[in-house]
């Protein structure tokens, strides 16, 4: 096929070996001045050479990007732009303005933490291995970070490594789950590195996660060119396509942040209870980024004394956060099926190459299991809060409805300590199903849920298939769904024991200890109190569930698709009956 050559050519022309392992290691050495000048409070070097280093280095990547651009056969700068760009403007404001310069370095360094990534990806290795040890190795920079003596106040003790790996595991895997508060026991540098793994740990989510959406039920182990190209029902085909990919993705969620980032910059109120100073434009917009960010991601970090408790009844959680938080967790399969079905709409189109656009099943399905499970919470908790919290009515109201959204994410209207016992037992449940497949959010996953409540609902409808829409899902997707929803009941089941016999101090009780266990798989980051004051055999469990919550499952289903393609046997086994009941 030669449009797949000239494709496959032109990638390989841009993925140099300048590209794949000289400018990266150029843009660490870029990036170094700005971690010894942020993470001391005094200057480790002189100003004037750390600046030096930078521009040196930052030269030396336009240089390389410039010169097979401009020296025959001109290879161009397509593939390259962002990375140039990036490059030249830290180079241009390095001796004017230092954050500036600092901020367009660190996006430098994720652009290629991201394109490698896409690398390592597309080689043999096993998906659910890279993701695995890609969070490992941020996980551990990101301990390392925190503990640098800039990220605590002078007059906070020193961070120990364990409670820095709990707060990055943390924000790395969007929980929110803390043991120092975030806003009073970190600086602006310390928040600034959550903020920064926050963000990093959402977008290799959201990449691997798409990646997994687009070959749902094929593997990665033959190269990327190949298995996207066979296997992909959007129409991505080629590297080049898997490049959009990941580009769109990670567009669309700065995009719909920036959006985020100006309406709450102008819709914060002066001041309120547990607020953060923002009187200063400079901390306003921080403020902004910030819980932009952290509800996007479905984090839950919050900088404010008590979450979000101080605007309960303020229209910025509600009409700002709770978007930002169901478009996080919501899934990019599903906001990319319904950006393509309403620009053909809009332009009247109804066949793209060949293919009906409209919603697909899977945007059907999650969307119609999430309202489903939206009504469900949203009365279970309202109830709770009225007839066992004496909750007034309005106040319950709103309280149903923000922490219903926010099984996904942490932040919280109302703390869970103060809740009916109803209202927390639905939101363990909440918690477990978590979000949709692709995207930020952890939990077992709503399509998860969907699928094995309509297998029961086909079952008792006497069906031999699963159906929905007029559609059956495929008996593999049914075995791999009961798979993962197995795992992640022992997984809870064994964090919750271990807790159990870890956490011994009085007051605790075994409904605390469940509540706190499903918030850190499901990578919630509401808390009973549990988790902030865990021993050490406590944080350590918290520290693991909270890994196997945001790595597990999709690590799991990965090795689950490259056994379904790899290992398909030739042969089938008589038919024979058991007892089940």
């Amino acid at each position: 096929m030669p449009g797949r050559s000239a494709e496959l050519d032109l990638f390989a022309k841009r993925r140099s070996p300048a590209s794949r392992y000289i400018c990266p290691l150029l843009a660490l050495v870029a990036f170094v001045p700005t971690v010894l000048r942020a993470g001391w409070p005094e200057p480790v070097i002189p100003h004037a050479v750390g600046l030096g280093i930078q521009v040196a280095a930052l030269l030396a990547i336009v240089a390389t990007i410039l010169i097979p651009a401009l020296v025959p056969p001109r290879v161009g700068l397509r593939g390259r732009r962002i990375e140039f760009a990036l490059a030249l403007g830290a180079l241009v404001l390095g001796p004017f303005s230092w954050p500036l310069a600092a901020a367009l370095t660190s996006l430098l360094v994720l652009y290629h933490v991201l394109t490698l990534y896409l690398d390592l990806v597309q080689t043999s290795i096993p998906p659910g291995l890279v993701f695995v040890g890609s969070f490992i190795l941020f996980s551990a920079l990101g301990t390392a970070a925190l503990m640098l003596p800039a990220a605590v106040p002078e007059s906070a003790p020193p961070i120990n490594l364990l409670d820095a790996a709990f707060t990055i595991v943390s924000a790395i895997s969007q929980t929110g789950l803390v043991v120092r508060d975030t806003g009073s026991e970190f600086t602006r540098f310390g928040q600034i590195v959550i903020l920064v793994w926050i963000q990093v740990g959402a977008l290799g989510v959201i990449v691997f996660g798409a990646l997994l959406a687009s070959v749902f039920g094929s593997s990665f182990g033959l190269r990327a060119q190949r298995t996207i190209a066979e296997d992909t029902e959007q129409g991505w085909s080629g590297q080049l396509s898997l490049t959009k990919l990941v580009v769109f993705t990670v567009v669309v969620t700065h995009l719909i942040e920036l959006v985020g980032v100006v309406v709450l910059y102008f819709g914060w109120p002066e001041t309120w209870e547990g607020a953060p100073d923002i009187s200063e434009p400079g901390d306003r917009l921080f403020h902004s980024v910030f819980f932009t960010v952290s509800a996007f991601c479905n984090a839950g970090f919050a900088t404010t004394g008590n979450s979000m408790q101080g605007l309960r009844s303020h229209w910025t959680p509600h009409l700002v956060l709770v978007p930002l938080i169901i478009l996080g967790s919501i899934g990019f399969p599903v906001l990319d099926n319904i950006r393509q079905t309403f620009l053909a709409r809009v332009r009247g189109i109804r066949v793209i190459d060949g293919r009906l656009v409209r919603f697909n099943l899977n945007t059907k399905v999650i969307l119609s299991a999430t309202l489903i499970i939206y009504v469900i919470g949203y009365v279970g908790i309202f109830i709770g809060e009225t007839t066992q919290a004496n909750v007034p009515v309005g106040a319950a109201a709103l309280d149903a409805h923000f922490m219903n959204i926010n099984r996904t994410s942490g932040f919280d209207s109302i703390a869970p300590n103060d809740m009916g016992i109803l209202s927390r037992l639905v939101l363990i449940l909440l918690m477990f199903i978590g979000g949709s497949p692709g995207s930020v959010a952890g939990g077992i996953k709503m399509m998860v849920f969907a699928v094995l409540a309509l297998t029961v609902w086909s079952t008792l409808m006497g069906r031999r298939q699963t159906e929905v829409f007029g559609r059956t899902i495929p008996d593999v997707v049914v075995r791999k769904s009961a798979t993962l929803i197995t795992l992640s009941l022992a997984t809870v089941m064994i964090s919750t024991g271990v807790l159990a016999a870890t956490e011994t101090r009085p007051g605790l009780t075994l409904g605390m200890i469940l509540f706190d266990s499903v918030s850190a798989f499901g990578t919630t980051g509401l808390s009973m109190g549990v988790a902030g004051e865990a021993t050490v055999p406590g944080k350590i469990t918290f520290i693991v569930t909270m890994f196997m919550g945001r790595v597990g499952p999709l690590a799991v289903l990965a090795g689950l698709l490259s056994l379904a393609r790899g290992s398909k046997p030739r042969y089938e086994y008589p038919t024979e009956d058991v007892v089940i009941y």
